[in-house]
């Protein structure tokens, strides 16, 4: 699917608070997440690039040592294997979210 209505995408249960649509191409996965009020990663970290940018709400970021609060229009990049986590504690928040991915070893 080539072209995206991000305001009218279906998003469906990822975790508890946290719902999304994801498409998953060969090397990159684009994904848009509602998370409700309330919710948190407390961190972790993986072996890709990851950016995005916030649609709608707000929600604190950190980013290794780093940390902000994010509204709609601001973004992120993540380094591969920087730690990272967030919290949604000002209200829901709906984000654009693109990850690298390794292509499968042979």
């Amino acid at each position: 699917m080539p072209f995206f209505d991000f305001n009218h995408m279906e998003l469906r249960d990822f975790r508890p608070g946290v719902k999304s649509a994801a498409h998953f191409g060969e090397q990159m996965t684009l994904a848009v997440m509602s998370i409700d009020e309330g919710q948190a990663d407390s961190g972790h970290g993986h072996p890709f690039e990851q950016c995005g940018v916030v649609l709608a709400g707000s929600f604190l970021l950190t980013i290794g040592e780093e940390t902000r609060t994010l509204g709609p229009g601001q973004g992120y990049f993540v380094p591969a294997g920087v730690p990272h986590g967030w919290s949604s504690e000002k209200g829901p928040v709906k984000i654009l979210d693109l990850s690298a991915r390794f292509p499968a070893l042979a």
